[in-house]
């Protein structure tokens, strides 16, 4: 073979190559779309988009943001014993080159830590309680004072193998934990042990697989549970509180 590259190696790069013309195509069309968006419902952005003073992402993270604002709503005022929760967390992506990757603040406004911090959570969960918390590699640190705010403390975690890779800074990220934090004495009520590794792929943008919760209901089906930043259909036996 021609310098050293065979067959196989010629189907293979002709895949990444498939690849990453499938990847391009998507962003372009994910571009397309908001651009689309911003002219028919937001035309005042238009001239600062087209001056180079904003970027299309920079727009669409202010128009999502401005929603979301109009759209909080108080805590419920109910206890709960489950709090299943995917917080929006901030993850700061700035930078040349770092914005096609689909940082968080692409799909809805995010919150900080001190944010994150400063819900009274302790208000809505019964004395013995336990919280599914969901988080990413590069926040796991930053994690720990909002567990410890909203007055859980750490037990043990599940790890979601999504299958894909994804974008990250020092290596090719393809899983997120679910950690299991518990309020006062709040062990399973049922003994059954799951694996702690999950493997299922990963689809759109923050959503989770329903794999888990049905493990969280075998675990913990008795006391009302709730599920906080909910996005989608509300679940049947959960309440759901969030700004979609």
């Amino acid at each position: 073979p021609l310098f050293g590259v065979g067959v196989e190696g010629k189907e293979y790069s002709e895949k990444v190559s498939a690849e990453i013309d499938a990847e391009v195509s998507k962003i372009m069309n994910d571009a397309m779309k908001r651009v689309e968006k911003i002219v028919a419902e937001h035309p005042e952005h238009v001239e600062a988009i087209e001056q180079g003073k904003k970027t299309i992402s920079q727009v669409t993270r202010e128009i999502k943001k401005a929603e979301v604002t109009q759209k909080l709503i108080e805590l419920p005022s109910e206890k709960y014993r489950v709090v299943y929760a995917d917080p929006p967390w901030n993850y700061g992506n700035s930078g040349p080159g770092i914005d096609q990757y689909g940082p968080a603040e692409r799909h809805y406004p995010s919150m900080t830590i001190a944010e994150l911090c400063a819900m009274d959570i302790k208000s809505i969960v019964e004395p013995d309680a336990v919280l599914f918390l969901w988080v990413t590699s590069p926040l796991l640190d930053e994690c720990w004072p909002v567990i410890k705010s909203w007055g859980f403390t750490y037990k043990s975690s599940f790890i979601w193998d999504k299958v894909k890779h994804n974008f990250g800074h020092y290596n090719s990220v393809r899983h997120e934990f679910l950690l299991i934090c518990t309020r006062g004495s709040c062990t399973p009520d049922e003994k059954k042990l799951f694996d702690s590794v999950v493997a299922e792929e990963r689809t759109e943008h923050s959503r989770k697989p329903e794999t888990f919760r049905t493990m969280i209901d075998t675990l913990y089906p008795h006391g009302k549970r709730i599920e906080l930043f909910s996005r989608g259909t509300p679940i049947s036996g959960w309440d759901s509180w969030g700004n979609e």
